[in-house]
């Protein structure tokens, strides 16, 4: 049966990117590293990893072994804390996918203070705007903005927000005014790729589809913030992303309370099946830190 320095021999080789490399991590010497990993393919009875003479990476599946006996290893490690037995560094890699302008606003600004706690917690961030399976796309956890699909993820909400019509004064000082909803049909719009049809509200409540009139598509949250600033349209923001647009006036409101479903709670997600660590609960709680100034 192997042991728990072999597995975290082959954790280090694949995070560290080679035995060499992972060798120096441990403290130990690479015919160690190397005899460890040997045994544990032995006693799998599988190819964990492919080596050559210029990298290592894992085979399909040594990646589905390192994502799940990560997981583990983090629990056991918490567990060992919780009676005692290990010291109460926390430590290990965190994989968390969220929005750019999240990430640009409310973690990086911050980051330092969690590196400053944590400094044995490597942080993987995966910033984009598009859906990622967190299952399949090997994500520990996920920040999330708006309605949640029934996804099986475990999510607490993190803050409030609603999504709100914005465009620059410049923008509007140069096209003609919008009084209604049905004016807008005259306006170009900046929008993320999903963005091209809006669900709004006449005055009696009744819901109106409006198809935008794109003058261009982004796929990147923050760009799209830019070119709303420069001038380029009218979009549809998280009110917390553009808040300091508001208050600086590089941003204005349209039609305030139009929206149909302005309401886009943030949320942190994780697997249903994911085992909690405590790497994963001190981000969460520095997330809701970061947020807590909305």
């Amino acid at each position: 049966m192997y042991t728990i320095n072999e597995l975290e021999t082959f954790i280090a080789i694949v995070e560290n990117k080679g035995v060499v490399s992972a060798a120096s991590a441990l403290n130990i010497s690479p015919a160690t590293v190397s005899h460890r990993l040997s045994k544990l393919e032995r006693i799998l009875g599988t190819v964990l990893v492919f080596r050559d003479s210029r990298n290592v990476r894992p085979s399909a599946e040594g990646e589905e072994f390192y994502q799940r006996v990560g997981d583990i290893l983090a629990a056991l490690y918490d567990a060992e804390f919780a009676i005692g037995a290990r010291d109460n560094a926390i430590s290990g890699r965190l994989r968390v996918t969220l929005p750019p302008w999240i990430f640009s606003i409310y973690i990086l600004p911050n980051l330092v203070t969690f590196e400053q706690q944590y400094p044995d917690v490597i942080l993987d961030f995966l910033v984009t705007d598009q859906f990622v399976n967190v299952v399949d796309d090997a994500q520990d956890v996920a920040i999330r903005v708006g309605t949640l699909a029934n996804s099986g993820l475990l999510a607490r909400k993190i803050v409030n927000n609603k999504r709100i019509l914005c465009a620059s004064p410049h923008y509007l000082a140069q096209h003609p005014p919008i009084i209604d909803v049905q004016a807008l049909t005259e306006h170009r719009f900046v929008a993320l790729p999903w963005q091209k049809q809006l669900k709004l509200l006449h005055n009696d409540g009744s819901v109106f589809a409006l198809n935008t009139k794109t003058r261009f598509t982004i796929s990147n949250s923050d760009n799209m913030t830019q070119a709303l600033r420069a001038g380029h349209g009218i979009g549809i923001k998280s009110e917390i992303a553009i808040k300091r647009c508001i208050e600086t006036r590089e941003l204005v409101e349209v039609l305030p309370n139009v929206l149909a479903s302005p309401e886009a709670p943030v949320w942190f997600l994780r697997p249903q099946n994911s085992l909690a660590t405590r790497k994963a609960e001190a981000f969460f709680e520095f997330v809701k830190q970061a947020f807590s100034y909305c």
